[in-house]
């Protein structure tokens, strides 16, 4: 059963699309009023499953973002390819869960 959201995400990359190499992630967090959510632990994760065909190993970057003021959440991650990675956004506070998201981002670059 999923968790009761009170707040919203709103995830942009720097370049973006995020590309193979490093990348700045921003969260805009908000809570279920609409105003700033501060003082919440967000992390990013970018998962790419395993590719056996490909002699690819899964892959996987999880980036803690530092909170800015204003519902306002950055930091950088390292992504090992491009492609379709699978993102998984989560905010806590106070060890409960404010919101979470997932979606698919693809980066740019080689494999």
């Amino acid at each position: 059963m999923q968790p009761p959201q009170n707040g919203n995400i709103e995830f942009t990359t720097e370049p973006s699309p995020p590309r193979k190499g490093t990348n700045t992630f921003r969260v805009k967090l908000t809570d279920a009023s609409g105003k700033p959510a501060t003082g919440a632990q967000v992390t990013v994760t970018f998962f790419m499953p395993a590719m056996p065909s490909m002699g690819m190993a899964a892959m996987r970057t999880t980036a803690t973002l530092t909170d800015e003021g204003n519902g306002l959440y950055q930091g950088t991650g390292e992504l090992g390819s491009g492609g379709t990675w699978q993102v998984t956004i989560s905010a806590k506070k106070n060890e409960q869960i404010l919101a979470t998201k997932q979606m698919n981002v693809s980066a740019t670059g080689g494999m």
